[in-house]
């Protein structure tokens, strides 16, 4: 890459590299990363075909290209990705916040409408994304964020600190209900989005998947609801009367976990959410009244 190297050459070169080594949406990477590396918009890359990169952001841009065809996620290597309007700093020893987990925290903002100073468990926080949107959705809300991940917390607090929420959320460590049992109170809505996909499953995933993010956040157990029956069994001693269990599910879950929830007895009321591509995502699940 010694002669002179201009946007409008860049673009569909990388498409063609990236795509040979069989990296899905080459040409989209290659635009988001050289973006990046450039400061502008995607749109800004298509009125600025004719500029030629400088030594400096031409090694950038190629160093990124390189950890792209490795298969590394492109959240990962910008640094951040956007979840719910908001901008979350994300690398290697968490999980990047999907689309579909945006259907959880509308959910449970659902359940917060009407509630003064509610107080909101978020567990298998990772990234802090659900726990994080939650407080900056609702100022007046008590929020803590739990997981079992030292590398995922890091990356929480970052987070909060990076969105000006450090004072709002308070970060538990720890396996699910361990840090939060003693004194803990009682929680109007408890939110997760748990590991659960199958181990099975697990040998199946996308390289940029399988091969960096943790597996500790993705794999839920043969059936992949090994931490759902864990969350479903202890929700019911952590929240109000009332209260709600939100969880995220992964495809063709949805009847075993509901099941679950029927079964413990802590519960009034079960129903599932679907996601926009029509899969039931989310269980929604209301704690009895305990008189």
């Amino acid at each position: 890459m010694s002669q002179v190297w201009t946007v409008g050459r860049l673009i569909p070169w990388a498409a063609e590299y990236l795509g040979g080594h069989g990296v899905d949406s080459p040409r989209l990477c290659g635009e988001l990363l050289l973006s990046h590396v450039l400061g502008c918009t995607r749109l800004e890359l298509y009125l600025r075909f004719e500029q030629p990169l400088s030594p400096e952001e031409l090694a950038a841009f190629k160093a990124m290209i390189l950890r792209r065809k490795s298969r590394e996620p492109v959240d990962y290597i910008l640094g951040s990705r956007e979840f719910y309007g908001l901008e979350f700093l994300v690398g290697p020893g968490v999980l990047v916040p999907r689309p579909e987990t945006e259907h959880l925290v509308e959910e449970a903002l659902a359940r917060l409408e009407g509630l003064e100073a509610p107080r909101v468990l978020d567990l298998c926080t990772g990234s802090g994304a659900v726990a994080l949107t939650l407080a900056h959705e609702r100022p007046d809300a008590e929020v803590t964020g739990c997981d079992i991940s030292p590398e995922a917390l890091t990356w929480a607090r970052r987070n909060a600190h990076n969105l000006g929420l450090q004072e709002r959320v308070r970060w538990l460590q720890g396996d699910l209900w361990e840090p939060v049992a003693a004194g803990s109170g009682f929680f109007d809505v408890i939110a997760a989005n748990p590991p659960y996909v199958t181990t099975a499953e697990m040998a199946e995933l996308p390289p940029e998947v399988g091969l960096f993010e943790p597996r500790l956040a993705l794999e839920g157990g043969a059936d992949g609801l090994d931490i759902v029956r864990s969350i479903i069994g202890g929700a019911g001693a952590h929240l109000r009367p009332l209260g709600w269990l939100l969880i995220e599910l992964g495809a063709g879950q949805a009847p075993q976990a509901a099941r679950l929830a029927q079964a413990s007895g802590a519960f009034a009321e079960v129903s599932l959410v679907k996601d926009l591509a029509g899969i039931e995502r989310v269980l929604v699940c209301e704690r009895k009244d305990y008189g």
